[in-house]
């Protein structure tokens, strides 16, 4: 009589009737996948934007723009954490491991927190500005301290970073719901943890659009409050829309799903923060310097103008100077003088 072994159900499979175990497959988000790679050509799009902003803005240093913008360390410190917070997502892609695991949120959700909080001066100094209301004036002033509010809104993520990666840090897991296949995936340690990190940030993007929103009516001279508003609206809209996707997906492509979040809030706080004044250096810079260049024309051609007149006026006084020497000099020849 003949016996039937199971097969070890967490590692092989067998079909039905087979004398045969076989292995599982295993599955993960690998750098060959066409998503993936996909993905990552986004990540350094975004990566040559950064760079680019960051040349235009060095080399228009002294306009009023980038004055107007909190001065180049500021737009500096930004533009370094959007390059990290695209960095982060090459973490999301490939076999996990611990190091990808413990990194990938961390560096994301400090990252994420340092934009936003640089972008909140911003809006703190736009309403400080042009805001009309004293009492509102007084409480700004008592609370505009940018390196502090840098330092302490980074801070309070890098202690939840700190907390989470020390207590219950993530770690690569097995999953075995698929029945031919092994799913290696990152268990991110504690939901509440990561739901804390990402709450944190979206508190921080509420407080900068109330601020910026208060300040969209304000003068448009290098007003960027609505900008900056639109920017945290497409923020909030990618992340409520990245939850129930997020709880509903499963397999090797659930990276992929917060992947393509952190790209679209990042790639939408960034062209809202700077393409606009990219705009205004590029276009309005060249065309004020053909204006000038046109002005400046125009006053040579008049001064040219004015030096031919003059010259025909004494052409014109010397000529006539000349016929009254001729008509009526003494013994002209014209007025019949003996000669």
């Amino acid at each position: 009589m003949d016996y039937c072994y199971r097969c070890h159900n967490k590692t092989y499979w067998a079909p039905v009737n087979s004398t045969t175990c076989y292995r599982k497959m295993i599955h993960f988000l690998s750098w060959t996948d066409w998503f993936a790679i996909f993905l990552l050509l986004l990540s350094a799009l975004g990566v040559v934007l950064i760079f680019s902003i960051t040349a235009i803005f060095t080399k228009n240093l002294s306009t009023p723009v980038v004055k107007a913008s909190g001065g180049l360390t500021v737009c500096y410190i930004i533009l370094l954490s959007h390059f990290f917070i695209f960095l982060s997502t090459v973490f999301f892609i490939g076999e996990p491991t611990e190091f990808k695991c413990r990194t990938r949120q961390a560096l994301f959700g400090i990252s994420f927190a340092l934009c936003i909080s640089c972008i909140l001066i911003k809006s703190l100094k736009i309403l400080l500005a042009f805001s009309f209301d004293p009492k509102l004036q007084n409480l700004l002033k008592c609370a505009y301290k940018p390196v502090a509010i840098v330092f302490i809104c980074t801070g309070i993520q890098v202690i939840i970073c700190t907390f989470w990666l020390i207590f219950r840090t993530p770690f690569v897991k097995q999953n075995f719901s698929i029945p031919r296949a092994i799913i290696l995936e990152c268990n991110e340690g504690s939901v509440v943890a990561f739901g804390i990190m990402l709450g944190y940030i979206a508190a921080l993007a509420f407080i900068c659009f109330i601020c910026a929103f208060k300040g969209r009516k304000l003068p448009e001279n290098y007003n960027e409050a609505k900008f900056i508003t639109f920017g945290m609206l497409i923020y909030f809209i990618a992340w409520i829309v990245f939850i129930p996707v997020y709880v509903t997906t499963f397999g090797k492509y659930l990276p992929a799903v917060e992947i393509i979040v952190i790209l679209i809030s990042n790639y939408g706080i960034l062209c809202c923060t700077f393409f606009p004044k990219c705009y205004i250096i590029i276009y309005k810079t060249s065309l004020l310097s053909a204006k000038q260049k046109h002005q400046k024309a125009l006053l040579l051609t008049d001064k040219q103008a004015g030096m031919h007149g003059l010259t025909h006026s004494f052409s014109n006084v010397f000529s006539a100077q000349l016929l009254m020497e001729l008509f009526f000099s003494p013994g002209s020849v014209l007025l019949g003088a003996p000669s």
